[in-house]
């Protein structure tokens, strides 16, 4: 089973605060896993303030100036300090590794190309509208990536509950993942599934009519899950669960 090592958090799109990144040291506690911050510059704006008639609004006179080059360089390096500054911040308290990267240029190239299979990509929600193309492309990107995925909720889940398992048969990689998780906080096990499969005695089963995010809440009821885990069928709908339930929801990648 795979080994998780690190949580890879991309800062550059303006979506992630502090609170997310306590969120996601968190849960790299938990999973005795590296918190790897990737910022990514992005060049786009960089080649646009080459343009002569590029402009932005201050957001002191508010009124329109030239877009320069020098001083957006400035803004992004002042960005990446803040970012750098927040996860000293959140991994300070719970004494997980931690890693800070900046590179310049496309997000989505950056992410699939340093992501591996051990490694998870959090998902923030987007807490302003001008963030929300951000953290979708993001989530598209790692949607292709070789790595699991982990959306986590709008505001910061519980502590202790059952470890949730959607799982589609007793092969299911979200079963083992969730197992483990389970057995190492001593919590309980719940395993969502369509079809009639046997677990250890650690564990309970409730029959889902379908896979979908409305049946997968609908068994949950009034449960107080800490977290879900599934395979990446269901990654489309991570966000939706995680906003549904008030929890985080780890989709496994490939296998």
């Amino acid at each position: 089973m795979t080994r998780f090592r690190r949580l890879v958090l991309e800062l550059g799109h303006g979506a992630v605060d502090p609170e997310t990144m306590r969120q996601a040291a968190a849960f790299a506690h938990l999973m005795d896993a590296e918190l790897h911050a990737l910022f990514v510059e992005d060049e786009t704006l960089l080649h646009a303030s080459a343009l002569p008639f590029a402009r932005e609004i201050s957001p002191l006179s508010c009124q329109w100036r030239p877009l320069e080059t020098e001083r957006l360089e400035a803004e992004l390096r002042a960005a990446a300090d803040q970012a750098r500054q927040q996860l000293l911040e959140a991994t300070r308290a719970t004494g997980v590794r931690r890693s800070f990267e900046v590179r310049r240029g496309d997000l989505a190239l950056h992410v699939t190309d340093t992501c591996v299979a051990t490694d998870i990509v959090v998902i923030s929600p987007a807490r302003r509208m001008g963030t929300m193309h951000g953290v979708q492309r993001l989530s598209d990107t790692a949607c292709r990536s070789a790595a699991s995925v982990l959306f986590l909720p709008p505001r910061a889940g519980r502590h202790h509950g059952v470890i949730v398992a959607v799982a589609a048969g007793a092969d299911d990689p979200a079963l083992d993942v969730a197992r483990r998780i389970a057995a190492q906080e001593r919590e309980g096990l719940l395993v969502l599934t369509p079809i009639e499969i046997g677990v250890d005695e650690a564990g309970t089963i409730r029959l889902l009519p379908g896979y979908s995010v409305q049946d997968v809440v609908a068994a949950l009821g009034d449960m107080r899950e800490r977290l879900i885990v599934l395979t990446r069928d269901g990654i489309g709908e991570g966000t939706d669960l995680a906003a549904a339930r008030g929890v985080p929801v780890l989709v496994l990648g490939p296998v």
